[in-house]
């Protein structure tokens, strides 16, 4: 028997149309009523200074028992697009602060949305990070990047080399110069050459600007000076066990991020040697990303030291990171936000008010 297609009723089909007409499907854009209240509620009290950290135990070290937040009586948390922003106050600034999680996608979405639902003013960013240049940036130190490179967008050169028109002046790393033993042969990895960001700016949609190193804000950077010699602790409290350095707030030149855990010595000595790199860490470069496209959003990141990129670490050091990095977030933070203007032109908010 041939199958036969039968006919729907088309008193049916009127009656489908209009139940789903009265029960629309949400949107999975859609920010649910309430919590477009929430938002509109904090919102109206005016702008704020973003604070990202990069995990759960940086969060807890900053908005837990004896941190610096202060959080909101009337409206604490509000959770919208996968992420939970903890309103209140550090010192006497109105903030907002969200974990985004490790990687630079997610560190760029929770950026993104943070300036997106909220007025907020600059962001600042907060994680752990390892050091490029054990000689200047010591385990215990809390850096201060001037600039950050997005390093891990590759163009992969084919065996034997080719003469595709990708950029190749800005660093390239060749894996038959990193051979063991002094014979250099040749390798099918071939080269590996940097390439620039591409970041499309508010006003200018389809219309990129390559761009490797991004800068921090101007005026942020300049005021981080000011706590540069903030006192860190160098032991654990009521123990022996201390750091090998006195430990320090640093500004440093260049830091920069990438989808890569980097625990590779020879790596390590490569982004110094070629880039000037200082610290190395996952988000910092997405989140400055995101706020230089967002009407050049002022941004500045400050980094604990916590491991030499692979490098060899004292003993001593290794057990007292692990307790000290928490304080050192403390005190950076706290610091840094005393001397955050209440009002200052120089610092643009994404609201324009």
């Amino acid at each position: 028997m041939a199958f036969q297609r039968r006919s729907i009723p088309s008193a049916f089909l009127l009656l489908l149309l209009m139940v789903l007409t009265a029960f629309p499907f949400p949107s999975r854009a859609d920010i649910p009523k309430e919590v477009a209240q929430q938002i509109k509620s904090i919102n109206k009290k005016g702008e704020y200074y973003g604070l990202i950290v990069s995990g759960n135990a940086e969060l807890k070290a900053l908005i837990g028992n004896g941190g610096v937040f202060q959080p909101d009586g009337d409206l604490p948390t509000v959770d919208a697009s996968a992420r939970r922003y903890h309103v209140g106050k550090i010192g006497k600034h109105r903030t907002i602060v969200v974990m985004c999680g490790s990687g630079m996608v997610n560190a760029a979405q929770t950026a993104q949305f943070l300036v997106s639902l909220f007025r907020v003013r600059a962001v600042l960013h907060y994680g752990r990070a390892a050091s490029a240049n054990p000689n200047k940036l010591h385990i215990g130190d809390v850096a201060i990047p001037r600039q950050f490179a997005h390093a891990g967008i590759f163009y992969w050169e084919k065996y034997q080399g080719d003469s595709s028109s990708f950029t190749r002046d800005i660093a390239n790393l060749t894996f038959s110069e990193y051979n063991v033993g002094e014979k250099k042969v040749a390798n099918k990895l071939q080269s590996v050459y940097f390439q620039p960001e591409v970041i499309y700016y508010a006003g200018k949609a389809e219309n990129g600007k390559e761009t490797f190193f991004i800068n921090v804000d101007d005026s942020l950077y300049a005021l981080a000076q000011k706590i540069e010699n903030v006192e860190l602790d160098k032991c654990v409290a009521k123990s022996l066990r201390c750091l090998e350095q006195q430990p320090k707030i640093k500004r440093i030149e260049k830091g920069s991020s990438a989808n890569i855990y980097v625990n590779n010595e020879a790596y390590r000595d490569f982004l110094r040697t070629n880039l000037d790199i200082t610290s190395i860490d996952t988000e910092s470069a997405a989140i400055a990303m995101v706020c230089k496209s967002e009407k050049n959003m002022a941004f500045l990141a400050l980094r604990s030291i916590t491991n030499y990129a692979g490098g060899s670490v004292g003993e001593n050091d290794v057990d007292a990171i692990q307790v000290l990095w928490g304080t050192h977030a403390l005190s950076a933070v706290r610091e840094m936000f005393k001397r955050l203007p209440s009002l200052d032109p120089k610092i643009r908010s994404v609201t324009d008010t």
